[in-house]
């Protein structure tokens, strides 16, 4: 095979390998787009978790506070109506008297106020616990209903915020119900979740994780 030959054929190989080449290029990008797009899609993948930590805990409970006082009416409560607060409790040990349980009770209870219901300080009186004289349930229930034949004025009814809460791996539980006092029914009710933060663990005293690790690997030379 002449020179002239064998410099023709040189060439036609590599202008085939390099066809062959931006083919197999053209290719590898649609699969390497695919891969792309499968390791780093944009369709959330980690647990709600992640997306709740980042809201403050202060916004959760107004939240909540909003939907307790979107459920209660006039007719079972005005906006004269007394609202006792009472701290949230540790259902699985209520004798815990951690910060916690206040402060969420007072974030949900400073929330209601600002929807304009009279959140009461102290104690109820006992007067709170049973009907006025000369007035009954079926007086309160005619008003709502409007239905005619009683025109008296009918005194408010006082009421109470409770709430309690269980603490999970990555969240604690929390549920809250506004209770009317003469004849104890729920007026309004709600259960949401608070995700376990940093600022969470320091309210909570058996969250704390201060105490470290015990190492479990020799970190010194013995003589």
């Amino acid at each position: 095979m002449n020179r002239a030959a064998l410099s023709i054929l040189m060439t036609a190989t590599l202008l085939l390998a390099q066809g062959c080449g931006n083919r197999m290029w053209e290719d590898g990008k649609d699969t390497a787009s695919t891969t792309f797009n499968y390791v780093f899609d944009t369709a959330p993948t980690a647990r709600p978790y992640h997306d709740t930590a980042e809201i403050p805990v202060i916004e959760l409970n107004y939240r909540a506070a909003d939907t307790l006082y979107a459920n209660v009416t006039r007719e079972e409560l005005t906006p004269e109506s007394a609202l006792f607060v009472r701290r949230f409790v540790n259902r699985q040990d209520p004798g815990d008297n951690a910060i916690f349980g206040y402060v969420m009770a007072e974030q949900v209870a400073d929330r209601l106020v600002q929807h304009g219901m009279l959140v009461t300080e102290g104690e109820p009186n006992v007067t709170d616990f049973s009907y006025a004289a000369g007035v009954t349930p079926d007086d309160y229930r005619k008003t709502g209903s409007n239905i005619t034949g009683s025109t008296k004025p009918l005194p408010p009814r006082a009421a109470k915020l409770t709430g309690s809460y269980v603490i999970g791996e990555d969240y604690v539980y929390m549920t809250a119900k506004v209770v009317r006092l003469v004849d104890s029914a729920v007026v309004s009710a709600h259960n949401w979740v608070l995700p376990v933060t940093d600022n969470i663990r320091q309210m909570l005293p058996q969250l704390r994780t201060d105490e470290g690790l015990t190492p479990t690997v020799k970190t010194s030379f013995g003589q």
